[in-house]
């Protein structure tokens, strides 16, 4: 599953993960801080991301409520894979490379690194 979600929609999309459902001005206040996006441009935010059908609209209080469809960890492993494939060819070991060389990687993360490979090599 391909997905196509924009920086600004991914802003929304992160409100929406963390508590949902929220109404429009819900929305925007939370956004408030990072951002200084209006009402309006918040609701072209919202109907885009329900056009693509990455989040619902519940009409049924009067006051429309919208909440996600689909789950952060699902839209993270899919950007993941597509940066992935886009920029290092696919290549996990490319991708690692490249922070190792510029040392980004703290000793916490080599220590996640290492766990993750021997559990890969065990299954």
């Amino acid at each position: 599953m391909k997905f196509n979600i924009t920086d600004s929609e991914w802003k929304v999309m992160k409100v929406l993960w963390e508590q949902s459902p929220l109404s429009l001005k819900e929305i925007v206040a939370s956004l408030k801080e990072e951002t200084s996006w209006s009402n309006t441009t918040v609701r072209t935010l919202i109907v885009r991301l329900m056009e693509k059908k990455y989040i619902e609209a519940d009409k049924s209080t009067g006051n429309f409520k919208y909440a996600p469809l689909i789950a952060k960890e699902v839209c993270q492993k899919e950007e993941a894979k597509d940066f992935l494939d886009r920029v290092f060819e696919g290549s996990m070991g490319m991708f690692i490379t490249a922070f190792m060389k510029k040392g980004k990687l703290t000793k916490k993360d080599e220590e996640e690194l290492k766990k993750l490979i021997e559990k890969i090599e065990e299954e």
